[in-house]
């Protein structure tokens, strides 16, 4: 299974953008939760904490697209060097206000700051297309990216949980945003393999000539975000209901785990299976999985079933992002892959929002059924655009240069 992704790591620069931009990526794995558990910590809600996690995901959800047009049209490094100090600000103004007790509203005007962060899981899936020439290295390098994407959702909220809960509350902010510029100052010196911006390849934007397809999965993506945002903070009320709130970082860690090592079996195969068909049956998987996370009795079981129902995320979010590759120009890959993190961001500040009602009216059980019902949505809406999927994806596939 490992040789697959050799080969594609064996292209000159691969490696070193693939994992500096791992690092670079570290806060989209902590900062929702980073800055859930430390306004919860500092303020005794988690009502508050879903809603300053909501604001700020909503403001990350409405950069993207004009953060991403600017990726492609100056380039990667021109446009996220502002982008990243513009981050590291909004992140001291939070810490800031949150351990002097200030007022919600500047924790709001803070974490909207911070979120103006620009496409960071973009980046190296623009370098991947621009590098790699066939769809099934394509496949491949995004299963990659998704897979390396969950060990950060391994080690992110764990390592989170414990600084924020065991040490000092802001503490989970401040490593992420550490590890950010350490990775984003290494990925931005490897000018080898950055795409060209579009000044240079005489492209344009989509603008508002957005592909039905492109659509479609962003719909999808909305659903998968409603249900991570959830799913997040219902996990830690889950384990805090059980007396165990430590350990919610670890629950999360199992699910992500299962997605790490279904996402590597998933891109290591060449599939058969239309893209269409694949992103239709692996949502349909997806829902019964966390439909059973909904009623999963105690921490050990939901654990176990967290580990299967992680299995389908990876491999979710290959489709939905091959899809984008599929139906748009490659110098649009940012801009329109912005389109489907856009609606992961509004699905999960809508999710964390909704969630943390539930949660504080009616306990973790209600935001886990919040949840399900959202996966459920996955699917429904995966089923209901098929002629939009079918008619955007199925061609024969592109063999290597």
């Amino acid at each position: 299974m490992l040789d697959t992704y050799r080969g594609i790591l064996a292209k000159p620069g691969a490696r070193a953008f693939a994992f500096s931009g791992l690092l670079s990526r570290l806060p989209i794995s902590m900062f929702n939760i980073s800055m859930i558990l430390m306004v919860q910590i500092q303020y005794d809600s988690y009502e508050m904490a879903g809603r300053v996690a909501a604001i700020g995901t909503f403001v990350w959800a409405l950069q993207t697209v004009p953060t991403s047009r600017l990726v492609d049209r100056v380039g990667q490094r021109a446009a996220m060097i502002p982008l990243t100090a513009m981050f590291v600000i909004g992140v001291s103004i939070a810490i800031w206000t949150a351990m002097s007790h200030g007022p919600e509203w500047l924790l709001w005007l803070a974490v909207a700051f911070g979120s103006i962060s620009g496409p960071l899981g973009s980046l190296t899936r623009a370098r991947w297309s621009n590098l790699l020439h066939s769809d099934q290295e394509i496949h491949t390098a995004f299963a990659l990216e998704g897979s390396l994407d969950e060990v950060l959702f391994i080690g992110g909220p764990a390592l989170a949980t414990i600084l924020a809960t065991a040490i000092w509350a802001p503490l989970g902010l401040i490593v992420c945003t550490v590890g950010m510029l350490i990775g984003i100052s290494i990925l931005l010196s490897q000018k080898a393999t950055e795409p060209p911006k579009r000044s240079a390849t005489g492209g344009v934007g989509l603008g508002i000539r957005i592909p039905l397809a492109v659509l479609a999965v962003s719909l999808i993506a909305t659903a998968i975000g409603l249900m991570f945002g959830a799913f997040d903070i219902s996990a830690v009320a889950f384990a805090d209901e059980h007396g165990l709130k430590s350990v919610s970082g670890l629950i999360l860690a199992v699910l992500s785990v299962g997605s790490l090592l279904g996402g590597l079996y998933y891109g290591s195969r060449h599939w058969t299976m239309p893209l269409w068909k694949r992103t239709v049956v692996f949502a349909a998987l997806l829902a019964v999985g966390f439909l059973a996370l909904g009623v999963a009795p105690n921490l050990l079981v939901f654990s176990i079933i967290g580990f299967f129902a992680g299995a389908t995320i990876a491999p979710t979010m290959t489709n939905v992002d091959s899809v984008v590759q599929r139906v748009v120009a490659r110098d649009q890959i940012t801009e329109g892959m912005a389109w489907v993190r856009i609606g992961i961001g509004v699905g999960v500040a809508g999710g964390a929002w909704a969630g943390g009602i539930l949660i504080h009216t009616h306990g973790a059980r209600y935001g886990l059924y919040l949840a399900a019902a959202s996966a459920i949505m996955v699917f429904v809406v995966a089923a209901a655009t098929i002629p939009l999927l079918r008619r955007g994806t199925e061609r024969a596939e592109v063999a290597p240069a």
